[in-house]
């Protein structure tokens, strides 16, 4: 079992109750990352759907969550039909709403493929891009690996760019195949956007997160695209795409972020 299953393990206390244990492995700064919150809600609400594939989840972290503490998750039908199933999820440590989120559930996805009208980010080949290692306090960055295309990893060395974009690739070594709780964690388990145009200024705390998932991929690598056209005040939107190694398109996302600013 790899760690990211065996993290996102989730208990059955009664119809519709389920409890998680949050982990310390996919943290920024002792805070646990936002996508693996999402698969652990993503993971009970799977455990309650009357269908199999989740299609869209959104969550909004309204509390901050503890890691190594015990995380309990509600779920509760608000809408069905035979072809979704729509479900509320709402979390809490110690009797404290932390996250509350919305699913939907489908039978499958259909045969073909999506059909785009823009391609995979262009990018280097793995061999080309630079690993983006690990740093103290970030565990997720241990567990998750990336790979940046040169044009955007300036900011790792004090040498920003003019577009809040970051293109490169990921895998989580650990696990042998995606599953949709591991596309949650990947929708959340790249470095801002807002690093390569403004540098690493800090903690950048997701506030609304929603993942539309397209497709399970087969590849071991993926493709990610995360950018940011809309920054102001305090807060900034992040758009993200995720492909397979084959260019089909995996997943898209979006998040509402708070970032200090900067003199």
């Amino acid at each position: 079992m790899s760690l990211f299953t065996e993290d996102t393990r989730i208990e059955t206390i009664a119809e519709g109750h389920y409890r998680a244990q949050v982990s310390t492995s996919w943290s920024i700064m002792n805070t646990p990352n936002g996508g693996y919150l999402m698969a652990l809600m993503g993971e009970a609400a799977k455990r309650y759907a009357k269908l199999p594939q989740p299609a869209l989840i959104t969550v909004n972290y309204s509390g901050r969550t503890q890691e190594g503490a015990s995380l309990d998750i509600f779920v509760e039908r608000f809408g069905s039909s035979r072809q979704f199933d729509r479900l509320e999820i709402t979390a809490k440590q110690n009797d404290k709403l932390v996250m509350k989120a919305m699913a939907t559930f489908m039978a499958g996805f259909e045969d073909g493929a999506v059909e785009i009208e823009e391609q995979p980010p262009a990018m280097g080949s793995l061999e080309q891009c630079v690993a983006r290692a690990g740093l103290p306090g970030l565990s997720v960055f241990d567990n998750v690996e990336m790979r940046l295309d040169p044009s955007c990893a300036g900011w790792t060395k004090g040498e920003n760019r003019d577009k809040a974009e970051i293109v490169g690739w990921m895998r989580i070594p650990s696990l042998k195949q995606w599953t949709p709780a591991a596309l949650m964690l990947a929708c959340d388990a790249c470095p801002p956007s807002i690093f390569a145009s403004r540098g690493p200024i800090g903690w950048v705390p997701t506030i609304e997160l929603t993942l539309h998932i397209k497709a399970i991929p087969t590849s071991e690598w993926l493709k990610v695209r995360f950018h940011s056209k809309y920054i102001g005040g305090s807060l900034l939107e992040e758009d993200g795409e995720i492909w397979d190694e084959d260019g089909n398109l995996i997943a898209v996302c979006r998040q509402l972020a708070q970032f200090a600013k900067t003199s």
